[in-house]
This record gives structure tokens, sequence and C-alpha cells, in this order.
């Protein structure tokens, strides 16, 4: 059984605020006529959480936008409710600004639409709960490429989001109940190849 709040007004304004963020700095690219760049990034972390990542990656001017798609078994002692196990997979789009140059600080927005499989560890019963979320994120680019070249090759980025579920859903079996958190933390590095 499923019980679900709606999504909230201040969802409503965050998804169109991240959409229009994305459609402005692709106009500024065409305006500044940069040459941009491909980027392809892991993040081992998911790998090592019987997982997967794959993100791709257009720099231009000072912006950074990306799609991918990733999935994560939670560990338990991250949940609020150690009798469910949470496989979480889904797709991300993210737009990131350069304080300066390609490397160094940045600060962004993402916009996750993300599938959590909950069940209860002793049971073969799962619930899918599908959302939308969205969120601010920061983190530090470490270039191992030359200036003179483009910073081409490879590179590693530690991040963190805070990431808004506007629709939290609880999820009720047996005498167990799961819910999803309205404020979740997210830190992890990312390895990437810069082209």
């Amino acid at each position: 059984m499923i019980k679900k709040k709606t999504i909230s007004f201040y969802g409503y304004v965050c998804i169109c605020l991240l959409t229009a963020s994305m459609f402005t700095s692709i106009d500024v690219w065409a305006q500044a006529g940069d040459r941009p760049s491909l980027e392809m990034e892991v993040d081992p972390l998911a790998y090592l959480l019987n997982g997967y990542s794959l993100h791709t990656a257009v720099t231009y001017s000072a912006f950074r936008s990306s799609i991918g798609i990733y999935g994560i078994k939670t560990p338990g002692f991250l949940l609020p409710n150690d009798a469910f196990l949470v496989y979480t997979s889904g797709v991300d789009l993210k737009t990131d600004y350069f304080f300066r140059d390609l490397k160094g600080f940045y600060t962004g927005l993402q916009l996750t639409y993300s599938k959590d499989r909950v069940g209860l560890k002793e049971s073969n019963y799962r619930e899918d709960l599908w959302g939308l979320n969205i969120g601010i994120r920061t983190g530090y680019r470490c270039m191992f490429g030359k200036r003179e070249n483009q910073y081409k090759g490879l590179y590693l980025t530690p991040w963190i989001a805070l990431m808004y579920n506007p629709s939290v859903k609880t999820v009720q079996h047996r005498n167990q109940q799961y819910q999803q958190a309205s404020w979740v933390p997210f830190p992890t590095i990312h390895i990437g190849w810069r082209f």
C-alpha cells in the first residue's frame, strides 16, 4: 500500500527553474561561440554499492550540462527502517557553473527521475516508487590534463548534492513501514575523461 503526497507549488517552481537554467546556459554558449567539449564519467561508489553509473556531459563557456543513468543498493544503515531493501535507479540532468576556468569549484542544479524498488528483506514482494527530485549541488574538479590542451584527459570530481523529493511516499508491508525522505544529502566522487 502506497501513501502519496502530491508535488507542492515549491516543487513545480524548482523544476521550472532547473529547466530554464539548462536552456539559458545553452543559449549563453551559442552566443559566446565557444567550442564545446565532450566528457564521460562514472561514479565508482555506485559500483561498490552493487549498482552502475554512466554520465555524458558537454562543457561550454563557464557551464557544463550532463545526462546520466545510475543505480545503487542503499546501505541498510542509511535506511529509516533496516527491515527493508531499497534499490534506486534512474536518470539525471545536471547544469553546473564554474567560478574559474573548467577546474576548481563549481555549483549547479540537478533534476532526477528515479525509481526506488522497496521491499522487506524476508519477502519477495517489492513496490516501485517513481519520483521526480530536484537539488542543488557543489563540487571541485581536479583536472589532470594540461590547460593549453583544454584539460583533455583524466579528471576527478568529488561533489555533494542536497536533493528534494516533493512527492514522498510510504510503503507498508506486513507490520513494517518505510517512508522516503523529503531531503536527501548525496555525497560522491566521479572519475571522468575529457575529450
